[in-house]
């Protein structure tokens, strides 16, 4: 669904982006202090609103340069990680409380590494942030990106149960395979030019 808004109404996600940031926070706040007591918030609490927004951010990444679906979504990249990151601080907050004592465990250790990764790149995504900084600065610290993806792919297949260990596994794997063939033609492509 939120492929086909950028694809079809990507013009207006950044016309109401603003619209949209609010939105989410207060559905964030709300489904915070309904935990447990509405079985249809599952989805906000267990995160998968959020790792969907930035399932989509991440894998805009791996495909083709000036492809079309590739320019429809770099459209709304910004908008898209702006609104998985509120989605997601619903989940990393909840269970980040509820097993504090419980966070040098691998599995979680690992969501906690990766949210406090996104938070620089979340703050920086505003457009009035990232602009008092220098294009190299601000692409040096998306990088960390990786990382996090990494580490959020860490987290899931740790934390998962059949059936979704493989949904995981099927969502993040072409992602690196694909991202990692176009690193290695890029590489490839800047000796060749020198």
């Amino acid at each position: 669904l939120f492929v086909l808004l950028a694809i079809y109404k990507g013009q207006w996600v950044r016309k109401h982006n603003v619209k949209l940031y609010i939105i989410a926070v207060i559905l964030a706040i709300v489904t915070y202090f309904l935990i447990g007591k509405v079985k249809i918030i599952e989805p906000f609490i267990q995160g998968y609103l959020g790792l969907s927004l930035l399932y989509i951010v991440m894998f805009t990444g791996a495909l083709k340069d000036k492809s079309k679906l590739k320019i429809k979504l770099v459209s709304v990249r910004r908008e898209y990680s702006i609104l998985g990151f509120i989605f997601i601080t619903t989940h990393a907050i909840r269970y980040y409380l509820a097993y504090f004592g419980f966070l040098l465990a691998i599995e979680r250790l690992a969501g906690v590494l990766a949210f406090f990764i996104m938070i620089p790149l979340f703050i920086t995504s505003f457009m009035r942030i990232g602009r008092k900084m220098s294009r190299k600065a601000w692409v040096n610290l998306q990088r960390f990106a990786y990382l996090g993806y990494v580490l959020m792919f860490i987290h899931l297949i740790l934390m998962a149960d059949m059936p979704n260990l493989i949904v995981y596994i099927v969502l993040f794997v072409p992602y690196f395979v694909l991202k990692a063939i176009k690193e290695v033609k890029k590489y490839r492509d800047n000796k060749q030019v020198k």
